[in-house]
């Protein structure tokens, strides 16, 4: 795949380095070293700019990703040795279809080749670009939003809607989560409608009281979409939404760490800063950290599985006497991490069917009460096998 027709390369000349930075222990200087010396095949971590914003109904954030870089580039590289690229900002299509289409093809290349991508937005409406990549593939997705960005019946899309499309076009999507809305922008029924689809939601009193309940949904995902409108408007004024409540930044910082630590994710989008709206640049420099956050999570990736490596984990059966069934649970000795065996299904090659799940699991299986998380993988598998 020929990236030059793709992309308009990073300048690294127009990005100064401000006082306080060791520029050469910083990420600029790293991926600027990486770009002359590290070939796109040995590359592990990839990020990507793209300046759409023509389906937001809030324009603005198409200036976003030089903005982003102008201050992750000031920050510590993490490792000398992280085997990260920038490439550059895409070439924006003709239409906006184009730049989703475009967006697809880059997305399939990675993931076909087992890397992680970055992608600096934009506008959230990207993310169904970015789930198009999934076809002929099963994928979980992510978002982090205040609201539900979807409106049944309606078929043209914008920022507000994009979920519409990937309910409806995406039929390889296996899993949805939606983490930290905010009850009070979002209809009863439309909590009644993703319930429906077995989709999973937590709101930001959920997540804020035990920011660990979000690790074993991380652990899962392929996709995570971020929007910068989740974080409360005190932190991040650069913002479209301008809520007085929402998630504080080191908070948002924490999630986007274990959307890193997750080897199974593939590609995480980070939309909706609107720089003109950002006077004090505080947004952009919050955004930055976020990314930095996942990339530092990223570093420490340690890839576990029970099925593979059972040495390494100790393994608990709980009896369900009243319904005629056992669980198994197993948790790593290395991590502490947990994971749910689904009895009655598995995988082609015959291995156990696992799902990542925490400890409140085990616990509520050992007092004779099913988890939530295991009745929804089950209806979701018979869903899928019934399709």
């Amino acid at each position: 795949m020929d990236f030059q027709h793709y992309f308009n390369p990073v300048d690294y000349e127009k990005f100064e380095f401000v006082e306080w930075t060791n520029s050469k222990l910083s990420l600029g200087a790293l991926l600027q070293k990486n770009a002359e010396k590290l070939k796109l095949e040995k590359a592990e971590l990839v990020i990507i700019g793209v300046e759409e914003d023509r389906n937001s109904l809030v324009p603005g954030a198409g200036k976003a990703p030089d903005e982003i870089r102008k201050h992750l580039y000031n920050l510590n590289r993490i490792g000398p040795r992280v085997k990260v690229l920038d490439l550059g900002n895409l070439k924006i299509g003709h239409t906006v279809n184009d730049s989703y289409f475009a967006l697809r093809d880059i997305c399939d290349y990675f993931v076909e080749n087992k890397k992680t991508l970055i992608i600096l937005g934009g506008s959230q409406d990207l993310t169904f670009g970015i789930t198009k990549a999934f076809d002929g593939r099963l994928f979980n997705l992510v978002t982090l939003d205040p609201k539900f960005d979807y409106r049944k019946g309606v078929k043209t899309i914008n920022s507000e809607n994009y979920l519409n499309l990937i309910f409806e076009k995406q039929k390889n999507l296996y899993s949805y989560t939606a983490l930290g809305h905010q009850n009070y922008f979002v209809d009863a029924t439309e909590i009644d409608q993703f319930n429906n689809f077995y989709w999973d939601i937590k709101r930001l009193g959920q997540v804020r009281y035990d920011l660990t309940c979000t690790e074993p949904i991380f652990r899962d995902a392929n996709v995570f979409s971020f929007d910068l409108n989740a974080v409360r408007y005190q932190d991040a004024p650069g913002q479209s939404f301008a809520s007085p409540n929402g998630l504080y930044s080191e908070e948002a910082c924490q999630l986007a760490r274990y959307a890193g630590i997750s080897d199974q994710l593939n590609i995480a989008g980070f939309f909706n800063l609107i720089p003109k709206n950002d006077l004090s640049g505080n947004s952009a420099k919050l955004m930055a950290h976020v990314i930095w956050h996942f990339m530092e999570g990223f570093v420490n990736r340690k890839p576990e599985d029970p099925g593979d490596d059972s040495d390494n984990f100790n393994q608990f059966i709980v009896d369900m006497s009243d319904m005629d069934m056992t669980l198994g649970f197993f948790q790593s000795r290395l991590s502490g991490r947990w994971w749910m065996e689904i009895a009655d299904f598995e995988k082609r090659n015959g291995e156990m069917y696992l799902i990542p799940c925490d400890e409140e699991d085990y616990q509520k299986a050992s007092h004779g009460e099913i988890p939530d998380r295991w009745w929804k993988n089950i209806r979701k598998m018979h869903k899928r096998q019934n399709k």
